[in-house]
């Protein structure tokens, strides 16, 4: 395939060598300027499928990109590898606020100055409301907007970010109207439609990638008639056998299950182990993190947020302590582990408490009565995939919308079924 010189300047740029297949006709599609949805596995280079027409459009047509990222660590990650490569990205943020002390008299008012020349600007979906930023943005709009983890629109914006939903109206509201990429690793045929039409995108070209993971091994262990030190045991025991090389992530359902999961691997590996929860001071949260990106700790046990803008290539091991909310939960959070491409496990310890517990979570948390039956739903699918004899990835991948994705054969499953 023969590229264009300003697609390999921008390849370069970025260091890239090679674009993959499921690469290039997304990024012809941006440069086209049509609207585009991309659903592909995470550590498949989903970023560059942006950031390669991004920095082509603001070449030869000087325009910069706007894309919306679900938390902050997201945008931090993002950010600091651009920087890293001599590529000038900005944020918005709480810590990254648009200066106030600059502003310019206007037909409308004192207006805020926001440097606009960087061809990436990253934000998220709730700063998109704010009226000095709608003003700072007014005259020069971006020529790219990138809507990043895509399923967060619906799995999100029902519940407590409804900033998701207003994205396509804040588009329609723009001096000029921007090409408009989504991405996800995890969008049902049921979500695709919904997450273009509240997106406001128009006539959108979509590229559906196989999700399959074959470098994932997955593993089952049915916890249910353990009690926690017992399962504190399980838990410690797949540690010492698959967690010997490479990095360990354990997720839990719940900051209590946390902070008791990692002061038992505390003693049980001194040094190594890190914590991270919403409920941490937000300063001692991102120290958390950085020690774990850095090689400093080898265990980070988080609650299920943790991950999101984490690109750690050698993660070896994913732990599930507690039972994950849903398929797309759970696909989300095991595609953090082998993301260089090398063998790596994940290993859920599952227990039917863990269903009662998550049923407890979503009726407290959610009054909608109509999104409580269908988080529920969700739920009953997941426990059901674990329950059943087939094959793990290919009942996760069948409810991902894959068509007749073929058996993994090394899950617990395929393995059981083999030995008959």
């Amino acid at each position: 395939m023969k590229l264009k010189n300003d697609v390999k300047h921008a390849m370069e740029q970025l260091h890239i060598s090679t674009l993959r297949k499921h690469q290039s006709k997304p990024i012809d599609s941006i440069l086209d300027g049509h609207d585009t949805l991309v659903i592909a596995p995470t550590g498949s280079g989903k970023s560059a499928i942006f950031q390669v027409p991004a920095l082509v459009m603001h070449q030869k047509q000087h325009t910069w990109t706007l894309v919306i990222e679900p938390t902050l660590s997201l945008m931090r990650e993002q950010v600091q590898a651009l920087n890293s490569k001599g590529i000038p990205a900005g944020q918005i943020s709480y810590d990254h606020p648009i200066p106030s002390n600059y502003r310019i008299l206007t037909n409308d008012g004192w207006v805020p100055v926001l440097d606009l020349s960087a061809p990436f600007l990253y934000v998220t979906p709730e700063r998109l409301q704010s009226d000095v930023f709608r003003n700072a943005i007014k005259d020069n709009p971006p020529g790219l907007v990138v809507v990043d983890e895509a399923h967060y629109v619906l799995d999100w914006g029902y519940t407590f970010r409804s900033s998701y939903l207003k994205i396509g109206k804040w588009l329609s509201s723009l001096k000029q109207r921007p090409v408009v990429a989504a991405f996800t690793a995890t969008a049902p045929e049921s979500y695709r439609s919904e997450i273009c039409s509240l997106l406001g995108m128009e006539q959108p070209n979509i590229y559906v990638n196989s999700l399959e993971r074959s470098n994932l091994i997955l593993i089952r262990e049915d916890c249910s008639w353990m009690d926690i030190k017992h399962r504190l045991s399980r838990l410690k025991y797949q540690l010492k056998k698959y967690g010997k090389k490479g990095r360990v992530v354990i997720y839990c359902a719940t900051r209590k299950y946390v902070d008791m999961v990692s002061n038992y691997l505390s003693d049980q590996f001194p040094n190594q182990v890190a914590k991270c929860h919403a409920y941490m001071d937000s300063d001692k949260r991102q120290k958390n993190e950085l020690k774990y990106i850095d090689g400093k700790k080898r265990i980070m046990v988080a609650t299920t947020a943790f991950g999101m803008g984490v690109d750690v290539p050698d993660i070896r091991l994913v732990i599930h302590f507690n039972l994950p909310l849903s398929v797309i939960d759970y696909y989300q959070q095991i595609g953090r582990a082998g993301r260089d491409g090398k063998e790596s496990r994940c290993v859920l310890l599952y227990a039917r408490e863990d269903w009662e517990l998550n049923t407890y979570i979503l009726c407290k948390e959610e009054d909608d009565e109509q999104l409580r039956k269908l988080l529920l739903d969700r739920m009953d699918e997941m426990e059901q995939i674990l329950s059943g004899e087939q094959c793990i990835m290919q009942q996760v991948l069948t409810a991902l919308g894959e068509k007749k994705p073929n058996t993994c054969r090394y899950c617990t499953n395929c393995q059981r079924n083999r030995r008959g």
